[in-house]
């Protein structure tokens, strides 16, 4: 394609968007925020970033207090004081099915933290939490198993002040009886993945982090 053809195109969508009302800028500005949401969302939940190929933050835990809850709503709230200032009807066709759907995660993800408070009666969140941040780094070879396996031990070492959090945060009153006969039953999970994906490979790592991991393990 020579460049007079090629600009002649980019003028010709230019255009169209001029005429359907649609603004490059507007475009531009919504995918910066869906960007910064992308960045900042890991920062929040280092667990499910690692299960969707983040791996920033693979030697963190999850933050589980009243504080970092506070936190988080305020970043949403943020989020979606930045989406209300975005003119949709500017946007381009797939834009706008992905700014709905931004949206609407946005409103869901507040009203789970502000009115069904689900972290504070359902324990199954935190027995997954818990097993997801071992599976989520053993699962796939995405990096040398001596770096996983230290991050292994990085996030186990946080254990005592996640499940601190957590007694803090549950309800008891509030846990429904099943839900905390399954979370029992779930913990023994934990155990069999550390046992499992862990364990036989502590072989491979020099003494000094074959021994810290094995402790870390027991504390678990």
């Amino acid at each position: 394609m020579n460049l007079l053809t090629r600009a002649t195109i980019i003028m010709a969508f230019s255009v169209a968007q001029i005429v359907s009302g649609q603004s490059p800028t507007m475009d531009s500005e919504f995918e910066r925020l869906g960007e910064q949401y992308i960045d900042q969302f890991a920062e929040f939940s280092p667990v499910r970033a690692t299960a969707l190929g983040d791996h920033r933050f693979d030697d963190q835990l999850d933050q589980v207090s009243e504080d970092a809850r506070a936190k988080r709503v305020q970043w949403l709230r943020s989020i979606v004081e930045r989406l209300n200032q975005i003119d949709a009807t500017k946007l381009s066709r797939d834009k706008q099915v992905d700014y709905s759907l931004l949206s609407h995660a946005m409103e869901e993800q507040l009203w789970e933290l502000t009115e069904l408070r689900e972290w504070e009666w359902n324990p199954l969140i935190y027995t997954a939490l818990t097993g997801d941040s071992i599976y989520g780094l053993m699962a796939r070879d995405f990096a040398p198993v001596e770096k996983r396996l230290s991050n292994v031990a990085k996030r186990l070492e946080q254990f005592p002040r996640l499940l601190e959090q957590v007694r803090e945060t549950l309800k008891p009153e509030r846990v429904p009886s099943i839900y905390a006969k399954t979370a029992t039953s779930q913990n023994r999970g934990v155990i069999k993945t550390l046992s499992e994906m862990v364990v036989p490979l502590l072989d491979d790592l020099p003494k000094a982090d074959r021994n810290r991991l094995a402790s870390d393990i027991e504390v678990a």
